[in-house]
């Protein structure tokens, strides 16, 4: 209690005798404010000075306010030390009162009896009134009372200043009281073993150490008896400390004065900013260090007893853990003890660490397992650390939005309101627990439900029409009735209030009568016609209901019904339809519970009627122990299943269905239960209240197949649910990050490329370091693997290679190498995980084509193989590399045709894609054919129709006018004629071989009409030019793998001396020649052909004899052999006078008339020539006829030059149409596209600009202008 209130208390004399007592308190209070407010203010000018000198200036914010807390620490303590010393002078020094004095006073019995009885029930709220009873009545007789009432008063720790204050008076008041209140004082403080009431003691042990230091009671014998209740509690609590709460209230509110303790952070920051605490001065430091030295032993003792309590602690909780990984729950017992004992951990470990802090020793280490146990109880944080980190139990955002995200009704409905739902009907259990699972599904079992009868459809349709049907007669006939009543009551009042005649009476009567009839015939005609086109209306919306096989359709179908038919009637027909769904329909189970729960947001007698009619008849299939209706019970469980994820269900209820399936896990049982896990079981799991209980359920189902001889389709469907819901943890690979250029590499071909950019990637790619050998190799690497990308993007990449192949030639061919390895490695390495990769490649061959990489006979080759390679026709023989069953190549020989093909436009790529396509057509037969794909001969049903659409287009796109073979023994004999036309000594060598090899080989391509045609003229319609990728033509058929490493030149010889001087005399000699070579004048160029004049040509051929000789001139060509330059000179070499030989066309045709006239055996035998001879005296030309044999050199070099002629004409002519069509195509493309997207700039496939090309005199050279 303050000096303030203690005075206050004091100078309230009731009589002008006691303000000389009173005088000393009055001063007291009047100088204790002035003490205190100077310490402070003392404090707060040195704070002020030390700020202004620079001692604390920059310092921190928590440094300001740990000085301004430990100013308002010194503040209070020091206003409590002096109000404690001025009360102790108060005590000490004191007159009492004299006779006079009490005389005036009241002594009656009622009064001061009364006065005791107060004292019994004092609070601090009464001091007031009782100290001025006190100044108005004698208690001289009364202070035996008085004290013992005071000491066995049941107070609080806010009652001990006024009680204090209350002593205080009476000890200046009366002489006696001092030793009858300590003698009270030793009967009430009796410290035993086992303290009866410890809050009491507490207060009581507190209000006797401040009598004792406020003077009330004697010092001597005070801190006698005070000392022995120390000992007494501290000797009687050294191992469960139960008396902790009372030392430790002792230490806070006393410990200052007795043992000078002072709270350690506060002398902390004393020391470090240079304050003083002050010091009570009511004990001596000795006498103080006995008491804090008893108190330090203490609590050593107390320290141990913490490590005790938290090793207890930890072995339960381990305990615990044990028990819930292995049952997946805890009993309820254990649970309670479990919490009491972390409660009282946690209150003990806070009161030693406020002991701690008051003695200023620190408490031990704890270990680190006891911090989890801190925040909450031990099972929470089971729980939480059961959890694994953040649980999801959908997956992901779409099922969450599905089985979450109903439709705020709000919007449909417009008088919607929140329903009430009742609590204990859809609140979970507290506790799922196996126990808990067992006693519910012992309760239900013993209750015997009956089959439930609604999946009866048929019979509950024809009463509900019925029942309708029936009422509204009935109502009929009891409003006829009721009208008819009414009708005679009219009939009998009638008379007595109107005196009418009896007929006009009887006729007013009955015209009433049947106009009410009418009236309400038509009302029951009415409403009989609405309700039953509402019923017929709420009938098809039932047929419709199994239709909504979607999010929205079924939203909708819940508003209709909310909004249109939400009756009772209505609503229990619709739970029973929802409940009577076809078993097969098992697609429709979500979307129904979906619709449920939509429902269940106006109307929960919905949700509730569905779930008892699906727990009754979950509960008669297990009781019924059958074999039967398997679909029957598999829509049941997933129907259940799926209401538990909408939280229509109970986990409980879902549990304990799965808990009654295991108890019986055999046969239909074993399937009923796996469809239920893989419906919700994923979803228990990753509920954080059954998923150590599903956890156990799940390890039990394993453990009965792995103890159980079940049939091997069971054991699989344990295991795909088991690893459904907890999939295998699989080691996480580490992944090596790439280099920076590899990784950029990858982000030009992988990312970056698209047909916008190949140039620019084209450019990026050609600055990287190719000479780097690692760099070299990745690229090449990126470049050979098409499948990684998106299979548009592969024709960019064929782009890129092309680009790229006039700067990297080797490194080109290389990937052209890697490709054909990749084909050829899928067809060795049969493999379904690979068909995407084996298609892309495959597109990624046919683009190559595309863009002049790869020649025909390479694609060729290649087709050749997918249809030959590992391939037998012997249907008897299955081969590992190509199955019976498996049509994977006819895929890939398609889509690398569709690719391709198109692009085969001479005429002998064409011919050879022909002679393909025939042996592609029996490899197709022969699948087809195969027994794995008919049923009988002569069928093919269960050939894939899609396969079939693939082929027929792939070779409608090529060959438009093909005629398709109808069956294998027509591309049988179709392969047969191709080898007697194109090889007839194979006839004669098959016929000497007995046994025939049924495997199918390559076939040869054939060889070139001509080797100066060039097959591949007219395959490309692209803007670059041809890239020789593979050496020449006869090396290309062979592709061998090349090393990463390129081989090094052998070095070249060393010169000798007498090299390297002819080198330099052969230089002298070239340019010296050169120079006489440059002042000669220039020589005109000769004709090679000069034009036969009209006057020689006598007579034109016909049309039928131009097509014989050319016929006939091509046969003779391929026969012949062709002539050297030199013959041709030797053959024209007749004489001086003979200046040119015209070999043209045109001379030969003016000349046929020579041979035509004769007959035609003479102008098939002979060629006709004209011979132009000069004058010998410069006169005119003179032509001279004459006939060549077709076999002679001339002849013969004379066709083939007129065939070269013509072939590169016609090259030329489809070079320039294809590239006209690919021009148009691509602009086609193009304008296709929106505005935002065109390229306005120069065209993608337009050249760029090149200077004029300047024609050269003489006769023009085609080489020079196409090439």
């Amino acid at each position: 209690m303050s000096a303030n209130k203690t005075s206050e208390a004091l100078t309230v004399p009731a009589t002008p005798a006691s303000a000389s007592a009173s005088a000393l308190p009055a001063a007291a209070t009047t100088t204790t404010p002035t003490t205190t407010s100077a310490a402070v203010s003392e404090a707060d000018t040195e704070t002020s000075d030390a700020i202004a000198t620079g001692g604390i200036v920059g310092v921190a914010a928590d440094e300001i306010q740990g000085l301004a807390e430990l100013k308002h620490f010194i503040s209070e303590l020091q206003e409590k030390i002096d109000a404690k010393r001025q009360l102790r002078q108060q005590n000490a020094n004191f007159e009492l009162p004299g006779d006079e004095y009490f005389a005036r006073l009241d002594s009656s019995l009622k009064k001061n009896t009364a006065f005791v009885k107060k004292l019994k029930l004092f609070t601090s709220t009464q001091l007031e009134a009782l100290l001025r009873e006190l100044s108005a009545l004698n208690l001289s007789k009364y202070i035996s009372e008085i004290c013992a009432a005071l000491a066995e008063a049941k107070l609080k720790m806010t009652d001990v200043p006024a009680v204090v204050t209350l002593a205080s008076k009476l000890h200046c008041t009366y002489a006696d009281f001092n030793t009858q209140f300590l003698e009270a004082w030793q009967k009430a403080l009796k410290a035993t073993e086992k303290i009866s009431n410890p809050s009491k003691l507490r207060v009581d042990l507190r209000l006797f150490a401040e009598l004792v230091s406020s003077g009330v009671i004697q010092m001597k014998p005070g801190l006698a008896l005070l000392g022995m209740v120390l000992v007494q509690l501290i000797a009687l609590d050294k191992d469960d400390h139960s008396n902790f709460s009372i030392i430790l209230s002792f230490c806070r509110h006393c410990g200052e004065e007795y043992a000078g303790l002072v709270p350690q952070k506060m002398q902390q920051l004393a020391l470090k900013y240079d304050l003083e605490v002050p010091k009570s001065d009511f004990l001596s430091a000795d006498k103080q260090l006995n008491l804090r030295t008893m108190l330090k032993g203490y609590f050593k003792a107390l320290c141990k007893h913490v490590l005790a309590e938290q090793a207890a602690l930890m072995n339960m909780t381990k305990n615990i853990r044990r028990t819930m990984e292995c049952k997946g729950e805890i009993s309820q017992e254990k649970r309670e003890k479990c919490e009491l004992m972390q409660a009282s951990f946690d209150k003990l470990l806070a009161s030693a660490q406020s002991l701690s802090e008051l003695l200023g020793e620190p408490l031990p280490e704890l270990t680190k397992e006891s911090e989890c146990c801190n925040p909450g109880t031990v099972i929470d944080n089971m729980l939480d650390s059961a959890a694994f980190g953040t649980l999801d139990p959908w997956g992901d955002d779409e099922t969450r939005a599905f089985y979450t995200d109903l439709p705020d009704l709000r919007q449909f409905l417009p008088n919607f309101s929140a329903p009430k739902v009742d609590l204990e009907t859809f609140e979970e259990p507290s506790e799922l627990t196996e126990e808990a699972i067992d006693a519910n599904i012992d309760a239900e079992l013993d209750m015997d439900d009956p089959p439930s009868t609604t999946s009866d459809t048929a019979l509950d349709k024809d009463q509900d029409e019925q029942q309708p049907t029936i009422a509204p007669a009935e109502s009929g006939a009891a409003a006829a009735a009721t009208t008819t009543g009414a009708a005679g009551a009219t009939l009998a009042a009638t008379p007595a209030t109107a005196p009418l005649p009896i007929d006009k009476k009887m006729g007013s009567a009955l015209m009433e009568l049947g106009r009410q009839q009418q009236q309400q015939q038509q009302q029951q005609t009415q409403s009989q016609s609405q309700s039953q086109h509402l019923r017929q209306q709420f009938d098809v919306f039932l047929l419709n209901l199994f239709n909504c096989v979607n999010k929205e359709l079924i939203d909708s179908a819940a508003i209709e019904f909310l909004l249109n038919y939400n009756t009772k009637h209505q609503r229990k027909k619709l739970t029973r339809t929802i409940f009577s769904v076809q078993r097969t329909r098992l697609d429709i189970l979500p979307y129904l519970s979906r619709f449920v729960a939509i429902v269940h947001m106006c109307n929960t007698d919905v949700a509730a009627d569905l779930s008892d009619l699906l727990r009754k008849e979950f509960k008669w299939h297990i009781r019924k122990k059958n074999q039967l209706n398997i679909e029957s019970k598999l829509k049941i469980v997933r129907f259940i299943g799926e209401l538990v994820k909408f939280g229509l269900f109970k986990k409980f209820d879902a549990l304990g269905c799965l808990k009654m399936l295991l108890r019986d896990f055999i046969h239909h049982h074993i399937e009923m239960a796996c469809a239920f896990v893989e419906v919700s079981g994923v979803y228990l799991y990753n509920c954080r209240d059954s998923r150590l209980l599903m956890n156990v359920f799940l390890d039990q189902m394993l453990r009965m197949k792995t103890a159980t001889a079940m049939d091997s389709r069971h054991a699989a469907q344990i295991e795909s649910v088991y690893y459904l819901v907890k999939p295998p943890e699989s080691a996480k690979r580490e992944l090596t990050p790439r280099p920076p250029m590899h990784e950029y590499i990858r982000h030009l071909i992988f990312e970056e490329l698209c047909k916008q950019n190949v140039e620019r990637c084209i450019k990026m790619l050609r600055r990287i370091n190719w000479n780097d050998p690692d760099v070299y190799s990745y690229a090449i690497k990126c470049l050979s693997k098409a499948y990684l990308l998106r299979f548009p993007l592969i024709r960019c990449l064929a782009d890129l290679v092309s680009g790229l192949s006039s700067y990297q030639p080797r490194a080109v061919t290389i990937v052209i190498d890697n490709v054909f390895e990749d084909i050829r490695a899928g067809l060795e390495i049969h493999s379904p995980k690979m068909s995407q990769r084996r298609i892309a490649m495959a597109k990624y061959l046919g683009e190559m084509y595309n863009y002049k990489l790869v020649e025909s006979s390479h694609i060729l080759n290649t087709l050749y193989s997918i249809i030959s390679l590992g391939v037998t026709l012997d249907q008897s023989v299955n081969s590992p590399l190509d199955p019976p069953e498996s049509l994977f190549r006819l895929k890939l020989a398609c889509m690398l045709i569709d690719t391709c093909a198109p692009y085969f436009t001479s005429q002998a790529t064409r011919k050879k894609l022909d002679y393909f396509l025939v042996f592609f057509q029996r490899y197709y037969w022969h699948k087809k054919s195969h027994p794995v794909f008919s049923k009988s001969e002569n069928t093919s049903d269960l050939f894939p129709i899609l396969v079939d659409h693939t082929y027929r287009d792939c070779l409608a796109g090529v060959r438009p006018k093909l005629k398709l073979y109808k069956n294998l023994e027509q591309a049988k004999e179709a392969i047969d004629q191709l080898q007697e036309q194109l090889y007839p000594q194979l006839k004669a060598s098959s016929s000497n071989n007995n046994a025939q090899d049924a495997s199918l080989s390559t076939i040869n391509e054939i060889t070139e009409l001509d080797d100066g045609v060039t097959d591949d003229s007219g395959s490309s319609n692209d803007q670059r030019e041809r890239q020789a990728a593979g050496g020449s033509e006869a090396d290309q058929g062979n592709w061998t793998e090349y090393e990463a490493e390129p081989v090094a030149p052998p070095p070249p010889p060393e010169k000798s001396k007498e090299d390297l001087e002819f080198e330099q005399m052969y230089e002298k000699m070239t340019s010296d020649s050169y120079q006489e070579r440059l002042k000669e004048p220039p020589l005109k160029a000769t004709n090679k052909d000069i034009p036969v004049p009209m006057m020689a040509r006598l007579q034109k051929k016909s049309y039928d004899q131009l097509n014989c000789n050319s016929a006939a001139q091509i046969s003779k060509a391929n026969a012949a052999a062709p002539a050297t330059p030199a013959n041709n000179a030797n053959t024209l070499d007749g004489g001086s006078n003979v200046t040119a030989a015209a070999a043209a066309t045109s001379s030969s045709d003016a000349t046929a008339n020579e041979g035509g006239g004769g007959g035609g055996s003479k102008s098939s035998g002979a060629v006709p020539f004209v011979l132009m001879v000069r004058g010998n005296k410069g006169g005119k030309q003179q032509f001279k006829s004459f006939v060549a044999p077709s076999d002679s050199q001339l002849a013969i070099n004379l066709k083939l030059q007129e065939q070269k002629t013509r072939e590169e004409k016609e090259r030329v002519k489809r070079l320039t149409l294809n590239i006209t069509e690919r021009i148009e195509e691509e602009d086609y493309q193009e304008s296709l596209l929106p505005l935002q997207q065109r390229n306005f700039t120069q065209s993608y496939y337009q050249k760029p600009n090149k200077h004029k090309f300047k024609h050269q005199k003489g006769a023009p050279d085609a080489d020079l202008i196409f090439h």
